[in-house]
């Protein structure tokens, strides 16, 4: 059964217009367990404000509260849950401002489009993970006001999309133990009861086996994985879902009467590669998929025309070699260098691995590609050349263990790396001519799993 909601839900009035944050001083720590409770960002405004005397960013943390649940194996030590921190735009020295205590294990965040809302997920694998839903406040305070069932388990990503002709909002949690795809309609900026749950062929292994974790991490492919859920950029009407345990992207259209995920096909990748996540270029009509198990990333071409052939209910298979499909394989580059690329190795279905691959972000400017490995504890860089292609131009270390999750501030100088297993964040100065990272700053934060950028924000004097 799903959870009980708020018997006060906010008014829609409440929930419109992002606050522009107003930081003043450090806030001090107040713990709360309560399923109505607030994070006190204290002191945040002033009946008078001075001038800013210059730009920052408010950045969330999310941090794991409960190892033991988690489908991997962490040694960070346990957080709090979410984390917030000042950067400051000319430094790029990090603040911690506030710590709000929720669990377990908050993994994802998103914003809406709109509304003062954030969305968080929780991770762990021996029960459905939740959706909760935050308001932020105009003076930057965060209250949980909703918590819904994910219906799956080891939620890791949230997409917010709309039907193709509808203005119906919609939010679809991905859950990777169980390999369900869930989708919510959105009302008011509240996550109501599941219109859809998709769970992949092969997954009803988790109910019938029960597999521990110590079995996954060496069998990662034994049964599917979708790790994170995009929209294209092009069409904005379909989602594209990466499953990692069966090494294909799949795509899907929402109903524009009951919202539904509709699958329209999937694109099949080299074998043993294990596809995480997807990010579209905004302009050049290609897709990077950062890939685990080997630590590389693939680019493809990305053809939207090929998706009108699903218009009269047509399910489309293809392998990414395949230039008729949507996505047609290009090239794929090491996230290493040559000698760990022969530290991976899968044989009889088993994963052996010096380092693997994490989160994948392309610049705001289109010009550069990020992705971090885990063991070699590392971000290599790459550049986005005019064809769309890449050229790794450097592999810089990451200030730290295990570089789970990193995210850019808001003016896109400045890069925040979360070291999962060494419990900081670094900040890198970005080159913003050749995409280069210069080492800056280091930052207390127990295991670090996803760092998000809020917005700017002004820091008085």
């Amino acid at each position: 059964s799903l959870p009980a909601r708020s018997p006060h839900p906010p008014s829609s009035a409440s929930l419109s217009q992002p606050p522009r944050v107003t930081l003043v001083d450090e806030a001090s720590y107040t713990e709360v367990h309560s399923h109505s409770c607030e994070l006190k960002l204290t002191n945040l405004t002033r009946s008078a404000p001075m001038p800013p005397r210059s730009e920052a960013s408010l950045l969330l943390v999310t941090t794991y509260t409960d190892n033991d649940v988690l489908a991997h194996i962490p040694t960070g030590a346990p957080g709090r849950g979410l984390h917030a921190f000042r950067l400051c735009g000319d430094t790029g020295r990090l603040t911690p401002v506030d710590t709000y205590a929720v669990g377990p294990n908050p993994a994802f965040l998103i914003k809406h489009p709109s509304r003062n809302v954030l969305y968080a997920t929780t991770e762990c694998i021996n029960k459905d993970g939740e959706i909760l839903t935050l308001e932020v406040s105009s003076t930057g305070k965060l209250r949980i006001i909703d918590r819904q069932s994910a219906c799956g388990r080891s939620t890791c990503y949230l997409n917010i999309h709309k039907t193709v002709s509808s203005d119906t909002e919609y939010i679809s949690a991905v859950n990777y133990w169980d390999s369900k795809v869930a989708t919510f309609p959105l009302e008011d900026g509240l996550v109501r009861n599941p219109c859809d749950i998709k769970q992949l062929p092969g997954a009803t292994y988790v109910t019938e086996k029960n597999p521990s974790r110590e079995e996954h991490w060496s069998y990662r492919q034994r049964w599917p994985h979708t790790h994170c859920a995009v929209t294209d950029p092009y069409t904005r009407s379909f989602l594209f879902v990466c499953d990692l345990g069966q090494d294909k992207v799949l795509h899907y259209c929402p109903c524009d009467v009951s919202g539904k995920l509709i699958p329209t096909g999937e694109v099949f990748l080299e074998k043993g590669t294990g596809p995480r996540h997807l990010v579209f270029h905004p302009t050049l009509k290609t897709a990077y998929v950062v890939n685990e198990l080997r630590s590389t990333v693939s680019v493809f071409s990305f053809q939207p025309q090929v998706l009108d052939n699903t218009e009269h209910g047509n399910f489309i298979v293809h392998s990414a070699s395949d230039r008729k499909s949507v996505l047609v394989h290009e090239d794929t580059l090491s996230t290493l260098p040559q000698e760990w690329e022969s530290k991976t190795v899968i044989k009889d279905g088993i994963w052996k691995a010096a380092s693997h691959s994490s989160e994948i972000r392309l610049h705001p400017n289109g010009r550069f590609l990020y992705i971090g490995n885990r063991g070699h504890d590392s971000i290599a860089v790459f550049r986005v050349l005019e064809s769309g292609s890449l050229e790794r131009v450097a592999l810089v270390p990451s200030g730290g263990e295990t570089p789970r999750n990193f995210n850019f501030d808001h003016s896109g100088k400045w890069l925040v790396v979360g070291n999962q297993n060494s419990n900081n964040l670094t900040t890198f100065k970005i080159c913003l001519q050749t995409g280069l990272l210069a080492q800056k700053y280091v930052c207390e934060c127990p295991s670090p799993n996803y760092v998000f950028t809020y917005g700017e924000v002004a820091v008085e004097g």
